[in-house]
């Protein structure tokens, strides 16, 4: 098996397959959710905006906060796409995507996403490390496996 080192495997796989995916990963006003939710929730989502149309380098606004923020954060990480203006939004309450000439609504992207959801990559492209650096709040926490009380 190759070894995987990206940092989308590394914050929530990484749990999973080592024994943590019972664990709990973030914990809001919403309830728990395990490592194994999560990693659900973010291939998920991840899955949906590559269905919309993003890839490995596009530019992805986050203007969310909360549980659909730590969410659509890992699932940036995911698609490789990098932090910024001018490209694709998820933002509003509730939270909608915006990619190109599609509105998404976020409940939508959940079933959209399952039907195809994204690895995580083996390695990172340039750009992914400005995610941690952006929100080490979501990142470093779920790294440590520790649970990301929001």
């Amino acid at each position: 098996m190759p070894r995987t080192s990206g940092l989308a495997f590394l914050t929530l796989d990484h749990h999973v397959v080592h024994g943590r995916a019972d664990h709990v990963a973030l914990s809001d006003a919403d309830g728990d959710l395990t490592f194994a939710q999560l990693l659900d929730q973010v291939a998920s989502l991840a899955g949906a905006l590559r269905l919309l149309g993003l890839t490995d380098g596009d530019t992805l606004h986050v203007d969310a906060t909360g549980r659909p923020r730590a969410i659509a954060v890992l699932a940036a990480l995911r698609l490789q796409v990098v932090p910024g203006e001018g490209g694709a939004v998820l933002s509003g309450e509730p939270v909608v995507a915006s990619v190109g000439d599609e509105e998404v609504p976020w409940g939508a992207l959940r079933e959209i996403g399952r039907t195809d959801p994204l690895p995580a990559p083996a390695t990172d492209l340039d750009g992914v490390q400005a995610w941690r650096e952006a929100h080490p709040d979501v990142i470093d926490v779920l790294l440590d496996g520790r649970t990301l009380r929001l």
